[in-house]
């Protein structure tokens, strides 16, 4: 009897700590992995939409430092008033 339990026994010790992994080790993984999940498409949309904010600011910034822009605003400026007496 005690050969045969000691033959059996590495088996037994195997699924032992199998069980206590998978219970105890993958079980809350997969929940954070759900949770990770939901929280990488929130930080992909706010990526995409940063990005599409940081070209908005590019362009309004190489606008602002292109001199042929800044002259037709400074025109705009000086005949606003009198577009706007009509």
């Amino acid at each position: 009897m005690l050969r045969r339990i000691g033959y059996w026994l590495p088996v037994g010790i195997c699924m032992v700590l199998f069980a206590q992994v998978a219970f105890r080790g993958l079980r809350p993984a997969w929940c954070e992995r759900g949770r990770l999940i939901e929280a990488e498409a929130m930080l992909d949309a706010r990526h995409a939409r940063d990005l599409a904010l940081r070209a908005e600011i590019q362009r309004s910034l190489r606008a602002r430092n292109d001199p042929i822009f800044l002259e037709r605003q400074r025109r705009m400026r000086l005949h606003a008033p009198i577009l706007a007496q009509r």
